[in-house]
């Protein structure tokens, strides 16, 4: 009789299956620590790549602040700058002032009255001297009224005096300049 023993042949074929199984956990230990390198590998170099485009954006950042200084500071020169032209266009308009007010008291000023004083106070002006008669005085002052340089032109004093032997009236008066833009738009408007 032909004994056949398969213990050993079961044996080889558990020991077969258990290798196949290890080999397969292998496999999947394997399998499983490739995707995971790889997984890691990826999420590195895109926290690689996010980390420089954060960088290039702080760079960009602190660029755009340094504009954005640069702006301000010229936005502050711009103002100032603003202020100044508006200060000259102050001193240009009030350059010939005293000019006018000059040219106007000529023309104001009749044959018989003569002026020793005049005191500009910037928008105020005080005027002396010497007239004829009273109604040379009166004339002077009414001439100075209808010049559209001055408004609101009083009489402060008129007195008796005499120089040498001719009886002359000494007088002082005030009145008041009309800003330059304010005698423009009056003659615009018709007003003499």
């Amino acid at each position: 009789m032909i004994r056949i023993n398969l213990l050993p042949y079961r044996n080889a074929l558990r020991q077969r299956q258990i290798l196949q199984h290890v080999a397969v956990a292998l496999g999947v230990v394997a399998l499983a620590a490739v995707i995971s390198l790889g997984m890691h590998i990826y999420a590195s170099s895109t926290l690689s790549g996010l980390e420089n485009e954060l960088a290039q954006l702080k760079h960009r950042n602190q660029e755009l602040n340094k504009k954005i200084g640069e702006i301000r500071n010229l936005d502050k020169l711009r103002a100032d700058v603003q202020r100044k032209l508006k200060l000259v266009d102050k001193l240009q308009q009030g350059r010939f002032r005293s000019l006018n007010t000059l040219v106007a008291l000529s023309q104001a000023i009749p044959e018989n009255v003569w002026l020793t004083n005049i005191s500009d106070q910037g928008g105020s002006i005080s005027l002396k001297g010497l007239g004829e008669s009273n109604k040379a005085v009166a004339n002077f002052m009414r001439a100075l009224d209808r010049q559209p340089v001055f408004s609101n032109v009083r009489l402060l004093v008129i007195k008796r005096k005499t120089i040498g032997s001719v009886p002359v009236r000494q007088f002082s008066l005030t009145m008041q300049r009309v800003e330059a833009s304010r005698v423009s738009a009056e003659s615009k408007s018709g007003k003499s």
